[in-house]
């Protein structure tokens, strides 16, 4: 069987814990929103079994695993609880600001050894981002880059978690960008410090995982192997040839000594710029209206290590609003890469700086 890109959401709340809506009013929601398959992830509580299960429609059961030093989801492909769920703190915490940096080493541990997979939420949103500068990225599958628009702060925030991901890649980690609309209420919402935030989409951002059957398994060993791109409402094609070989979203292409061929285009509603990113850097871009293709010749060496993704902007905004991960080449070094050492490299400070001026204090 052919594969196919699946639209789906890997970040959702119900009323189990602080959305608004039952699970039946989800699977709705998401259903008229044409969605292949979504993750629940309600904060320390195992929603799943509460799902009457669709047969055209893949329901991940997870978990927002919410701890002082920040949230990351976790994904069960059997739908089966772990253990270690009853000992996630009720209510879960909000934030101490006097915690202690730390602390997410041993349960992480955990849940790799145990084969679930795990993916850092929000990492830069202020006052949710991640707080635990030793995690290992060894232990980071996933990262959710693209995180719930409705808020103001991820104007900034969200750009802030692509280019750190962005360096994540050049230092050698391979970890998988996903997107999450963090859904929690269609709603319009008033936080009470002169925002009123427009109510959520299930699905927006959405994220495009090419796998060959609608399962959970399928699902996740797509995304193991990167084969995903996420976005506010363009839709990508990319194709990399070397030879008489094609690489798509996700490939690596090992030892490369020669030019590749980029190609990519970008379809959309609105005047969209396509961009060649490598390693980081813009290296080509073509702009158009509904559509925006892009041919380029890449000169990579054999002792070149990097990787070639393309990103979408609105051309009236400036705004990024679509991505893929990307296509590989060279060698894969092992290292040991700590959190910490991104922070500051992208402007946490910044970041948080401009956060925190959009929020009362707690």
């Amino acid at each position: 069987m052919a594969a196919r890109w699946l639209r789906g959401d890997f970040h959702a709340h119900t009323l189990h814990s602080d959305g608004v809506l039952t699970p039946a009013g989800f699977l709705e929601a998401a259903e008229r929103e044409e969605l292949d398959f979504f993750a629940i992830t309600d904060h320390n509580t195992w929603t799943f079994p509460e799902f009457d299960q669709r047969e055209h429609m893949t329901i991940i059961a997870g978990v927002e695993v919410t701890m002082d030093y920040g949230h990351f989801n976790v994904f069960a492909e059997d739908g089966d609880e772990p253990d270690w769920i009853a000992e996630l703190p009720q209510p879960w915490p909000l934030r101490n600001p006097d915690a202690p940096p730390g602390g997410s080493e041993d349960l992480m541990n955990r849940i790799k050894a145990s084969g679930l997979r795990s993916s850092i939420n929000h990492p830069m949103l202020y006052p949710w981002e991640w707080l635990d500068p030793a995690t290992s990225l060894d232990d980071v599958r996933y990262v959710e880059v693209w995180n719930d628009p409705t808020h103001p702060e991820n104007q900034v925030c969200n750009p802030a978690a692509l280019e750190m991901w962005s360096r994540w890649l050049n230092a050698g980690s391979r970890a998988t960008a996903l997107g999450g609309s963090d859904f929690h209420t269609p709603e319009p919402v008033d936080r009470g410090d002169g925002w009123i935030v427009s109510g959520h989409r299930v699905g927006l951002p959405r994220t495009y995982v090419l796998a060959e059957h609608n399962t959970p398994r399928s699902i996740f060993e797509a995304v193991d192997a990167r084969k995903v791109y996420v976005t506010m409402g363009p839709s990508i094609e990319l194709n990399v040839g070397l030879a008489d070989a094609t690489f798509g979203v996700g490939d690596d292409m090992g030892i490369v000594d020669s030019f590749v061929l980029v190609e990519a285009v970008a379809v959309g509603e609105s005047r969209l710029v396509a961009e060649i990113v490598r390693d980081g850097i813009v290296i080509d871009s073509a702009a158009g209206r509904g559509s925006a293709g892009i041919e380029h010749k890449v000169p990579i060496a054999a002792m070149d290590r990097g990787w070639i993704r393309i990103d979408v902007r609105d051309e009236a905004s400036g705004q990024i609003v679509a991505f893929t991960n990307p296509v590989f080449f060279g060698d894969s070094p092992g290292r040991d890469l700590r959190y910490g050492a991104f922070i500051e490299e992208t402007g946490w400070e910044l970041v948080s700086g401009f956060a925190r001026d959009r929020r009362p204090p707690t």
